[in-house]
């Protein structure tokens, strides 16, 4: 009997790697000047807030139809729509003349992210053998993290050449470079057999998974929703907090500079620790080091002391790389993982969508030095229930029934 052909990392290069930096490029590209492109066409200041919120929602929204239509479409066909569509909504989006006009097509492209997202990561599900998984996802989840940290220099730079609107058109141009290696490389996973077909069918299986795997979503689930609060979190208080320590904007640009090298410098580790040792052997101290952050910040009242925290919290985020795409493809069961990963991102992403508010709420009714407490609060929750709940998933859980 033949033996199948050991997996390799490089497989993924082609298919999965530079298409995703890619993708995470163009993205970058585009949101950092994204308020000021809004403002550009006319927006107030609560306008600008409101067209802002459309990408995240569209996010959001997007995760249960992703479900759907990767049922029905499967992975590769999903995933070249996704891209083709975002490049359709790039495109729009770069000559529309009113905010109004705009927030429609950034709803779109928070769609689009979904559905590439959820397709892209169910296919590495049934591709990459759960002992390398590890490695695979963190391997993702650093070409992301690189493909971000280019795309808003590189948008700066058109911005300032060109004119607000190019950026967008980089999105659109990275979308399209992304789309050759997808539509070229990506191979198609064998179907899994459907029991009742079409939509209601997918919905059906979206809620018995909720309910078959409600301990999972429970547990392991709200963890990662605390881990996304507090790397939301991050992006909303760090910013806030060395303006209220008087730290001018290109220092504080500086600080995160550095403290994203020490990111890029360990999401290769971190995948290798959660393939030996088990994927709670990162989590757990990925959500520590974010909660001691923050619970430490309202002490940083010099830039050395905030910079020295904002270092940790970043070799935190690093030993996090890929957790959330590794936990969520373990314990996706046979025959309908699409569907749970569908719910599972649903529920997980409600943490970023709440970061800002919980942090907004809390520095208004109190103060912004009590808001740091409460989120490295809900950060040290995550950690109770990640050591104490969750079961390891490296050789096997209970939700798939993989061993």
């Amino acid at each position: 009997m033949q033996q199948p052909e050991p997996f390799l990392l490089r497989q993924l290069i082609l298919p999965f790697y530079i298409p995703s930096f890619l993708w995470a490029a163009g993205a970058g590209a585009i949101l950092p000047i994204l308020p000021l492109y809004i403002r550009s066409l006319g927006a107030n200041l609560s306008l600008t807030g409101v067209a802002m919120a459309m990408f995240a929602s569209g996010t959001l929204i997007g995760n249960i139809p992703s479900g759907i239509a990767i049922s029905r479409f499967g992975q590769r066909r999903t995933m070249i729509a996704a891209i083709l569509a975002e490049i359709a909504f790039a495109a729009a989006a770069s000559v529309v003349r009113t905010p109004y006009q705009l927030m429609p097509l950034l709803f779109g492209l928070g769609v689009t992210h979904t559905l590439f997202f959820i397709a892209r990561l169910s296919s590495l599900r049934e591709l990459v053998p759960r002992q390398r998984r590890g490695r695979a996802l963190s391997i993702l989840g650093g070409e992301t993290r690189l493909g971000s940290s280019i795309g808003p220099v590189l948008g700066g730079f058109a911005a300032d050449i060109f004119g607000l609107r190019a950026p967008v058109v980089m999105l659109c141009v990275f979308s399209l470079l992304a789309s050759f290696f997808v539509v070229a490389f990506v191979p198609t996973t064998p179907a899994v057999p459907r029991d009742v077909p079409g939509r209601a069918g997918t919905l059906g299986r979206m809620f018995t998974v909720l309910h078959e795997q409600r301990r999972v979503f429970a547990t392991a689930g709200f963890a990662v929703l605390t881990l996304k609060l507090v790397r939301e979190g991050r992006k909303v208080f760090f910013p806030l907090w060395g303006d209220f320590i008087g730290m001018s904007s290109s220092a504080i640009g500086l600080l995160f500079g550095i403290a994203h090298i020490a990111e890029l410098a360990l999401f290769y580790p971190a995948g290798t620790i959660m393939d030996r040792w088990g994927r709670k052997k990162t989590a757990i101290p990925c959500l520590l080091l974010f909660a001691l952050g923050f619970l430490l910040l309202p002490l940083a009242r010099t830039p050395l002391l905030f910079g020295l925290i904002a270092l940790v919290v970043s070799v935190g985020n690093g030993i996090g790389a890929g957790i959330n795409m590794t936990l969520s493809t373990d314990m996706a069961p046979e025959g309908r993982a699409v569907e749970f990963l569908a719910v599972w991102s649903t529920i997980t992403d409600m943490g970023g969508a709440a970061s800002p508010l919980v942090i907004g709420f809390v520095s208004a009714a109190l103060s912004l030095t009590a808001a740091a407490p409460v989120v490295g609060l809900v950060g040290l929750s995550g950690v109770a229930i990640m050591a104490f709940t969750v079961k390891e998933t490296l050789h096997g859980s209970p939700a798939t029934g993989e061993t």
